[in-house]
């Protein structure tokens, strides 16, 4: 990486703030298509919440770490078979160095070491990221979690029409503190994939760009909406969205929220064994047993916005 220049800059994830300083612009680019924000200068930033350097060290890792795998050592040490993450978040700001050895990572590769790593930082700082979006409505905040194609933009874009406050369309940070649920957005774009758009809007004068490979057009929500990004705003109700043959709504027991929400961190996250993994369905067992949490299934044609609308006022299903 000796051919990119060194810079430093901040990162808004969620209300969190992380002010980076990387031996090379590459790796403050990868953070901020990570997590779907903007890349920022530190000095009219808001104040960091955590400090981040990254540095280039070429040679083989000191520790020997299985493929997938981490290592996690009582000093703070968080150890991949690429990087390796140095952590102080006892005391003032939490601190984190990164040291990266490998310096023939593909593009996709380097993103994934950096995602692991800083999640698992994240988490221990009571953040967790989430693949969704999020609402406010009559002061109620709603999470709609789902894969790609789930109906999360759409279903934001509806609310977002009738009135709601728009906190995210796709990336969401949840920050628990043993006591009370926290959300805040990452991004201050939302995503429209071709039938939403000819459902909701009609026709957007924007090019289709593909994002994941589907085709969505991508527009700033505070253009059209209310928004409210990096925010953090107490959590109330948790859907588990799908597409399927009509509209429903079905309460979820606290154990079927907890292996989903597990489901949704697997793919950016490394569990250290089997304390590591235990501990994290503990923090998700209080999570969910805290919020109510549905399961959301929504029709290919959106009819059933409606109803999730009135089901929000508390009017009924």
């Amino acid at each position: 990486m000796t051919d990119a220049q060194a810079r430093t800059g901040a990162l808004r994830i969620g209300s969190l703030c992380v002010h980076v300083d990387a031996t090379c612009d590459i790796y403050l680019e990868d953070l901020a298509a990570i997590y779907c924000t903007a890349l920022l200068d530190t000095r009219g930033s808001p104040s960091a919440g955590l400090y981040l350097s990254i540095v280039d060290a070429p040679g083989p890792p000191p520790v020997r770490v299985p493929v997938d795998g981490m290592i996690l050592t009582p000093d703070g040490g968080l150890h991949t078979e690429a990087m390796f993450a140095q952590t102080a978040l006892e005391g003032g700001v939490p601190r984190a160095q990164f040291t990266v050895f490998a310096q023939d990572l593909t593009p996709d590769e380097r993103q994934i070491y950096l995602v692991v790593l800083l999640n698992k930082i994240l988490f221990r700082m009571g953040y967790m990221r989430l693949h969704a979006s999020a609402v406010a409505l009559d002061d109620k905040v709603s999470v709609f979690i789902g894969d790609r194609g789930a109906g999360k933009s759409s279903t934001c874009a509806f609310l977002a029409g009738r009135g709601a406050l728009v906190l995210a369309d796709d990336d969401v940070f949840l920050n628990y503190n043993g006591k009370t649920c926290a959300v805040s957005g990452c991004d201050e774009t939302m995503r429209i994939m071709a039938d939403a758009e000819a459902q909701l809007f009609g026709r957007l004068d924007v090019p289709a760009t593909l994002f994941g490979g589907i085709p969505k057009k991508q527009i700033a929500t505070a253009d059209r909406f209310a928004a409210e990004p990096y925010v953090d705003h107490d959590l109330d109700r948790m859907f588990f969205s799908r597409v399927g043959a009509s509209y429903s709504v079905r309460p979820l027991t606290p154990g079927h929220v907890v292996m989903r929400l597990m489901n949704t961190l697997i793919p950016s996250n490394r569990f250290a064994g089997a304390g590591d993994h235990a501990q994290t369905l503990d923090y998700l067992a209080d999570i969910a047993g805290k919020v109510d949490a549905y399961e959301l299934t929504l029709s290919r044609d959106f009819t059933g916005l409606d109803r999730l609308f009135t089901f929000l006022k508390g009017v009924g299903n």
